[in-house]
């Protein structure tokens, strides 16, 4: 059965939908329940704590569930495919209701979202924080009025009811180790971080360092905060030129970041020195651009995990055990996600549609 999912990004009253409403496009992903659907046999983990199709019965009952969700925002792609993976999951269930806010990436603006989804009585949060540290008052503000949190991608340091994700250190370690060989063991590299204090900044730091430490003849030159996305990315590879004229390679924690790096490679008119770039993501561009040998690795690290944490929430609610959880170095329990491969120039055709995303790569501006 199809339906439109009621969706909110400010506080406004859940509006029951009709079934004639089954077709009206989902907001921010723009899909319908159909394109939903079919776009769910797609995703990766669907044979990870899988829920037939239906309504989803609590003790017997099959009554209206509604499931907040507090994402971190909506200012990436890689955002809105998490959304679209949770969107297709709930129009598989025609008692499920969601109530989506946008963080707008600010932290008292996301941790007031959580504040709200629980004074509109949700039986289940699924979040995905800003910062790790900074969304713990949130996240145990959930746990103290007893329903599920699931936390996605980024961890808080907290107890939580179960924390699903990749691991972002042995990715980077992966990434990391491509470096080393292609560039054989020496080089001068910069490092463009993603958001100081994120747990996946932290952790990809962690897996290059792990790797680096094998390698001492691969020097970090600089190290900058790029924040996820392009725009200061750009002003602090350009620092990173002017200060350094022996840049072999960019590690950057995002294609974003990569792509502005190329960019002011470019302005600076230092395309040929060559500089190699090695970055994550895993979007269809990002593989498009490591087949055309602009990226050299790029860590696959997949959006489509929110259709897991909402059926872990509904499998909670169930009372239901969470097959594969176990606990970890944060309190609460994980659900770790196994690695996806490393794409690069060998395995790039294979992986291209298999990411997420349906823009096109930005042109390498050295060509």
């Amino acid at each position: 059965m199809l339906r439109k999912i009621s969706f909110a990004i400010s506080l406004m009253a859940l509006v029951p939908m009709s079934a004639a409403m089954a077709e009206d496009k989902q907001p921010i992903s723009g899909m319908t329940c159909t394109e939903l659907t079919a776009f769910y046999k797609k995703l990766p983990f669907t044979d990870v704590l899988p829920l037939a199709e239906g309504p989803v019965s609590i003790n017997g009952q099959a009554k209206d569930l509604t499931i907040g969700f507090s994402q971190t925002g909506f200012n990436h792609p890689w955002r809105v495919s998490m959304l679209e993976a949770l969107q297709a999951e709930a129009c598989r269930h025609p008692n499920i209701k969601l109530i989506v806010l946008d963080g707008n990436v600010d932290v008292a603006k996301q941790s007031n979202d959580v504040r709200d989804l629980l004074a509109r009585g949700v039986d289940a949060v699924l979040l995905s924080p800003v910062e790790s540290a900074a969304l713990v008052p949130a996240a145990r503000g959930v746990m103290d009025a007893g329903i599920p949190l699931i936390v996605m991608d980024r961890d808080v340091p907290t107890d939580k009811t179960l924390f699903i994700g990749q691991s972002n250190v042995t990715m980077a370690e992966k990434v990391a180790e491509r470096m080393a060989k292609d560039l054989g063991g020496k080089a001068n590299i910069v490092v463009i971080t993603g958001l100081k204090g994120s747990s996946p900044a932290v952790d990809r730091d962690k897996g290059m360092k792990n790797v680096l430490s094998k390698y001492p003849d691969i020097k970090v030159l600089a190290v900058g905060d790029g924040q996820w996305i392009r725009e200061p990315s750009v002003p602090l590879m350009e620092d990173f030129l002017t200060a350094h004229s022996d840049i072999t390679a960019v590690f950057s924690h995002a294609e974003e970041s990569a792509w502005g790096a190329q960019l002011a490679i470019a302005r600076a008119n230092r395309c040929k020195d060559k500089i190699r770039h090695y970055t994550f993501d895993g979007s269809n561009a990002g593989f498009k651009t490591v087949k055309a040998g602009t990226f050299s690795a790029d860590g696959n690290y997949t959006p489509f995990i929110a259709d897991i944490g909402l059926r872990a929430a509904l499998h909670k609610l169930m009372g239901k055990d969470i097959p594969g959880q176990k606990a970890y170095d944060q309190p609460g329990q994980e659900l770790q996600l196994p690695d996806s491969p490393t794409v690069v120039p060998e395995n790039a055709n294979e992986w291209i549609g298999r990411g997420w995303g349906t823009f096109e790569p930005t042109p390498d501006p050295c060509h």
